[in-house]
């Protein structure tokens, strides 16, 4: 009874926080589904290039943690970047594809002749018509545009990314202690906690950091895309919250660059702050580093480009037309 007790309370803190953010947030949104059952298979790519690096390290004698940290973190690194380069490519057609919608369902204009034959006002018959014909598709359309912005699909790919991480974290020791009679699993590196409410928290810490992380990389991958090397965005989008908290990034390329390096930092440090379990006791300094990791990158998060987040251009998604300004 008590293995079970103990299972439970631990899957509850590993998986918790992701599952409370897809039952409100992203459930009731097919759009967003998709976006985290995608995150979670680019997850996997990169652990398939991260254990191709660490095989090779491996092979020519390099072992210890850095040979699975530093393959294991570029190669999230570098497939969040790219998710949400496939993601803009995506988003582009999409926009696309709304555009022409509203062109075509846009209400004719009458010619003269007609008018006069009709006796009626100009147009005015027609466009109430059309006006009301159109009322659900204008809503259909607007919904879309509301649920496709970079807040909601950087959420839901953070949860997508970091919940397949969790799976693979936590998921085969959850697995393995909870069809184990024989007892609970203690390590050296931390003797006082049983084994599972351990990796239950590193996985409670890196999943909200997952979500973080993907935020940043939406955010500096954004600004890349608006900005050429060296171009400045106007005047009114600079000075808006220019050196205020919650805008220290700025609306720049440079802005997004920095984001995206503070997502690699944070991710190595944190890692590096794990590998204080190789030691007795580890665990009284890599639990507390881990969460106070946390912290920062939420508090970063904020200061940094949280009153900035979404694209000036428009609250919910950038128009099409930047895209072809500066579509590479």
């Amino acid at each position: 009874m008590t293995n079970i007790a103990l299972s439970l309370g631990a899957a509850l803190i590993a998986f918790g926080p992701l599952m409370a953010v897809f039952s409100s947030i992203v459930y009731s949104k097919a759009q967003l589904v998709i976006v985290v059952t995608s995150a979670a298979f680019f997850f996997l790519l990169s652990t398939v290039v991260a254990s191709m690096f660490w095989w090779v390290f491996h092979f020519v004698g390099m072992l210890g943690p850095l040979a699975g940290i530093v393959p294991g973190v570029l190669a999230q690194f570098a497939f969040r970047c790219w998710f949400v380069a496939v993601y803009h490519r995506v988003e582009k057609a999409i926009q696309q594809s709304l555009e022409n919608q509203e062109m075509e369902n846009e209400p004719p204009v009458p010619s003269n002749e007609s008018v006069r034959q009709s006796g009626n006002r100009p147009g005015l018959n027609q466009q109430t018509q059309a006006t009301e014909g159109n009322k659900s598709h204008w809503t259909e359309i607007a919904k879309l545009r509301l649920e496709l912005n970079d807040a909601a699909c950087g959420i839901a790919a953070g949860v997508g990314f970091g919940g397949m991480h969790a799976v693979l974290l936590y998921g085969t020791l959850l697995a393995s202690e909870m069809t184990n009679n024989i007892g609970v699993l203690y390590q050296d590196s931390c003797p006082a906690m049983p084994s599972l409410a351990v990796s239950a928290m590193y996985c409670f810490c890196f999943s909200i950091l997952d979500v973080f992380w993907m935020l940043m990389t939406f955010f500096g991958m954004r600004r890349r895309r608006m900005y050429h090397r060296g171009e400045r965005p106007p005047p009114h989008v600079v000075r808006e919250y220019e050196g205020k908290a919650g805008a220290y990034l700025g609306n720049t390329r440079e802005g997004g660059n920095l984001a995206l390096l503070s997502v690699l930092a944070t991710h190595f440090v944190t890692s590096i702050f794990t590998t204080a379990d190789f030691f007795n006791s580890g665990c009284v300094v890599s639990l507390p580093a881990t969460g106070a990791m946390v912290l920062v990158v939420a508090y970063w998060f904020y200061a940094g480009m949280g009153k900035i987040y979404m694209p000036p251009e428009d609250d919910e998604v950038v128009s099409d037309s930047d895209y072809n300004q500066h579509d590479d």
